[in-house]
C-alpha cells in the first residue's frame, strides 16, 4: 500500500462516521458506508475497483446521483477526496475523486440537513462549507486536471464568505465594515446570511442582511456597506454567506 493510501486510510479512520446523521434512514445512506467506499477508492488498483468504489459514493451516503442530492457525510468526506485528487495513487482515482467533489458542490441537500457546524462557523450552508474546503487547497492540484479542475475551482469561488474585522455606523443608518473576502467578488446589492462568530455561545439564529455595496482588492481585503442593521449585531469575527445558498434544498 502506498504512503498516500495509508494517509487517506488514517484520515478516514479519524472521522466519527457514526455521529453523522443519516437523513433518510435508509441503509444505503449510512455514513459508515461512505467510510467503507472511501477506503475502497483509496486502495483500488484496477479500473473496475475504482469504478465500483466511486459508484458506492455516487449512489448513497455521500451523494445520490439519480436524485441530484448531497448528504451530510459529504462535508466529512470532502477533505479525504481532496487528498485523493492531489495524491491518489493512480490517475483514475484522482479523476473519480474530482468528479465526486463536483457533484457534492452542485447537488442539493435535504431541507432539514442543509447546514453543518464547522470550526469556522455554525449552521453554515453545506455547499459553502464544502466550497471552503476546496478553496483552501493548493489550486495547482486542481488545475492539473484541466477544465474539470478549473470548473470546480470556479464553482467554489461563487460560494463566497466575508469575515468582519471592524464596523462603523453610517450617518444615515446601516454599517460600513472592513472584511476579508474568500471567493470571487460579487455584484451588490445582494442578500447575505449573517452568522455570529464561532466563539459566541450560544450562537444566535441566522439572520439575513443586505449588502448594499462591495469594494475589494487583489489581497482579499473588502469594504462593504450594509443596509439598516441594529447596532451590535455585526460583531468582529462575524461571517456572511450568500443567502441563496441557505435556501438551496432538495
Amino acid at each position: 500500500m502506498s504512503f498516500a493510501a495509508i494517509d487517506s486510510i488514517d484520515s478516514i479512520d479519524a472521522v466519527s462516521w457514526s455521529a453523522i446523521p443519516n437523513p433518510t434512514g435508509h441503509e444505503c445512506d449510512d455514513p459508515r458506508r461512505v467510510a467503507h467506499a472511501l477506503r475502497l477508492l483509496a486502495v483500488s488498483t484496477t479500473a473496475n475497483e475504482t469504478g465500483d468504489a466511486a459508484s458506492l459514493l455516487a449512489d448513497g451516503g455521500f451523494v445520490c446521483g439519480h436524485a441530484g442530492m448531497v448528504l451530510p457525510a459529504a462535508y466529512a468526506a470532502a477533505p479525504i477526496l481532496l487528498d485523493l485528487v492531489e495524491h491518489g495513487r493512480r490517475p483514475r482515482i484522482r479523476s473519480a475523486a474530482l468528479g465526486l467533489l463536483s457533484d457534492a458542490l452542485r447537488f442539493l441537500p435535504l431541507a432539514d440537513r442543509n447546514r453543518v457546524s464547522t470550526d469556522h462557523g455554525n449552521d453554515v450552508p453545506l455547499c459553502c462549507a464544502i466550497a471552503r474546503q476546496i478553496r483552501t487547497r493548493r489550486p495547482t492540484a486542481l488545475l492539473a486536471h484541466g477544465r474539470y479542475g478549473r470548473r470546480l475551482l470556479a464553482e467554489a469561488e461563487l460560494h463566497w464568505r466575508l469575515t468582519v474585522e471592524e464596523t462603523e455606523l453610517r450617518p444615515h443608518g446601516g454599517l460600513t465594515a472592513i472584511t476579508t473576502l474568500e471567493g470571487a467578488p460579487f455584484p451588490a446589492p445582494v442578500e447575505a446570511e449573517l452568522h455570529d462568530p464561532p466563539f459566541v455561545q450560544p450562537a444566535s439564529t441566522v439572520r439575513t442582511v443586505r449588502i448594499d455595496a462591495l469594494t475589494t482588492d487583489m489581497s482579499g481585503a473588502a469594504l462593504i456597506q450594509l443596509g439598516r442593521t441594529p447596532p451590535g449585531t455585526v460583531a468582529p469575527g462575524s461571517t456572511l454567506h450568500p443567502a441563496e445558498c441557505g435556501l438551496r434544498e432538495h
